[in-house]
């Protein structure tokens, strides 16, 4: 993982990100990101992210075997936070769930709509085939119309509609919508480079 990260990348508006795991040291950024978040934004999250010690919590119980998480840094800010999570034993080891979070701005420019969801979930997906994942997960509410078109654009098909199943962060009752992806597909597409022709190259450090 040392050799490929960090790493930089190329978004739509032709400005860069540096892609790097999420480290201890990091923490206070990432907590700085959730904050600065629109509260419209923060609602769909499935964490009470203005509580440090939520933050705090994933940083001292950081365990890339179970969950691997990927910042995007712009300078010394995260304006992007992606995760894969990883079932470590039982009838679903072969599945993971992925979530992304982008902010919708940084000192004036956009992050949104930049093709840097797609970035951090192909980045994810190589992640999950070298971990022996074989399927993907996106889960989200049905109000979320953003981040469904993005998952369906990266080729995940719905799977389940569970009705008034989840909250959101002031109560109120969603639908949960399940959408899944294969990555013998994935795999298949690296091999024609169909994915990963967004441009980037590995930074020393």
């Amino acid at each position: 993982m040392g050799r490929e990260y960090p790493k930089e990348v190329k978004i739509k508006d032709g400005g860069t990100v540096v892609l790097k795991p999420f480290e201890r040291k990091d923490k206070d950024a990432l907590y700085l990101f959730f904050q600065k978040l629109p509260e419209e934004d923060r609602l769909f999250l499935k964490d009470n992210v203005t509580d440090p010690a939520v933050v705090e919590r994933w940083a001292v119980e950081l365990n890339y075997d179970k969950v691997f998480p990927l910042l995007a840094w712009k300078g010394k800010e995260v304006v992007a936070d992606a995760t894969l999570h990883k079932n470590t034993g039982g009838w679903m080891k072969h599945v993971g769930t992925i979530r992304v979070v982008i902010a919708r701005e940084c000192h004036r420019k956009a992050y949104q709509r930049q093709g840097l969801g797609s970035i951090l979930a192909n980045e994810l997906f190589l992640h999950a085939l070298k971990s022996g994942l074989e399927k993907i997960v996106a889960e989200m509410m049905e109000t979320q119309e953003g981040a469904r078109k993005v998952f369906e654009k990266l080729g995940f098909k719905q799977e389940a509609v569970f009705h008034g199943h989840v909250r959101d962060q002031t109560g109120v009752r969603h639908d949960l919508l399940v959408l899944t992806k294969d990555l013998e597909d994935f795999w298949a597409n690296i091999q024609t480079h169909e994915y990963f022709s967004y441009p980037y190259r590995p930074m020393d450090g």
